[in-house]
């Protein structure tokens, strides 16, 4: 259990009302007794909700201020300061670090402090892994791929094996590029299950610190996704794509290949990017288009 003056506390924000016990957090149209919930958006059926329930405390936006009667910890961001509490306090920790038996790790990869490796994974001998990566099980690393500190890459993903790449000879007959580079991860990179980003062909794959990545996600050869730049589910990435900082993806989305898209884009569902993206832009439609503000 917990207090509630402890999760306020290392928020920086104050509580209002008892300083109860908690055992867990809950979601809003589910509300369990002595948990944890957030309100994003004020609602007057919401205030009578919170208040009807039991030894529960919410977290909730400035526009709830002064109306509710549980306890509560106001916030600017109510979705975000919930996040931050249950990761700290709720949230389910790493296994102990280590390698599982039943995980192939070849001689000559470089494995760093406190990095747990699960089940049936396989790491090639030359790979690298920062400290305090957490490898699932059944992930694969294979020829050159370094991995940062604290990253979490989820079970099925498979990084660092050659991609698609073939031209057609005189007689039409398909003939393979061979793909010699590797894959560059940076600190604090999160992949999830069943992704697949593959090595570069000359010159190596880079995803930049704090970049991630949903599941079901293909990013193809000499792609570079810069610092702080989030994937969502089905997104292809074609080969050599060129991410700006802090730019989000959306699901299902196609970009072709040798595509820029400049710091802080959007690129809306299911849109397909053939040019250049402007820095700032919301993308939606196939071909993608801009969407223009409206005055």
């Amino acid at each position: 259990m917990v207090k509630v003056s402890q999760i306020a506390s290392s928020l920086g924000l104050e509580l209002v009302g008892e300083d109860i016990e908690l055992v867990g957090y809950s979601q809003l149209a589910d509300i369990k007794p002595n948990t944890l919930v957030f309100a994003k958006k004020f609602k007057d059926e919401f205030v009578e909700q919170l208040d009807g329930q039991k030894a529960i405390v919410a977290i909730v936006t400035p526009d709830y201020a002064g109306k509710l009667h549980c306890p509560h910890i106001v916030s600017p961001n109510a979705r975000l300061d919930f996040i931050k509490a249950i990761s700290k306090f709720f949230a389910a920790k790493p296994p102990q670090s280590g390698i599982h038996p039943t995980a192939v790790v070849e001689e000559g990869a470089v494995i760093g402090e406190g990095v747990t490796i699960g089940a049936n994974c396989f790491v090639s001998s030359r790979c690298k892994i920062g400290d305090y990566t957490w490898l699932h099980p059944n992930v694969v690393l294979d020829n050159q791929v370094t991995v940062g500190k604290h990253c979490e890459i989820k079970s099925g993903v498979v990084v660092g094996q050659s991609g698609f790449g073939f031209e057609r000879d005189a007689d039409g007959q398909p003939v393979y590029f061979p793909h010699t580079g590797g894959v560059v991860i940076g600190d604090h990179v999160y992949i999830g299950a069943n992704t697949c980003v593959d090595r570069g062909t000359m010159g190596n794959t880079y995803l930049d610190d704090y970049v991630k990545i949903d599941n079901l996600v293909h990013i193809s050869h000499n792609c570079h996704l810069e610092r702080g730049t989030f994937v969502v589910s089905g997104a292809f990435l074609g080969g050599g794509t060129h991410t700006g900082e802090n730019c989000w993806l959306a699901a299902n989305i196609t970009v072709k290949e040798q595509t820029r898209i400049n710091d802080r884009a959007l690129v809306g569902l299911g849109a397909v990017v053939l040019k250049e993206v402007e820095e700032g832009a919301v993308m939606i439609g196939n071909p993608a288009k801009k969407l223009e503000k409206k005055h």
